[in-house]
């Protein structure tokens, strides 16, 4: 199990995917592994990570690491997940 940081939660460039932006705090983290994201106090929703890049130009340790999450099939999940507004949260990380 790893632990991800989320600084921030944006719309990725192809708008039907989100970047959580932050920082890897506890354990690996690669292309594959789910990441649960918390609706409620006892519902979780897993997504797998689609993809994990590196942002070398941002200036804020705390952004530098984006896991992308794909909802090409799932619109209505990533609205969901956008109103949630994940920001300043621990996420978990579990391996494939």
């Amino acid at each position: 199990m790893a632990v991800f940081h989320v600084k921030k939660t944006s719309v990725g460039d192809d708008q039907t995917s989100l970047v959580f932006k932050g920082k890897i705090v506890e354990g690996p983290i690669s292309k594959g592994m789910t990441l649960e994201i918390p609706v409620t106090q006892e519902a979780v929703i897993k997504m797998e990570i689609f993809n994990v890049v590196q942002f070398e130009k941002q200036k804020d340790e705390d952004k530098k690491v984006g896991l992308v999450v794909d909802f090409r099939d799932l619109p209505d999940d990533m609205e969901v997940i956008m109103g949630l507004n994940i920001a300043d949260e621990d996420l978990t990380v579990i391996g494939e």
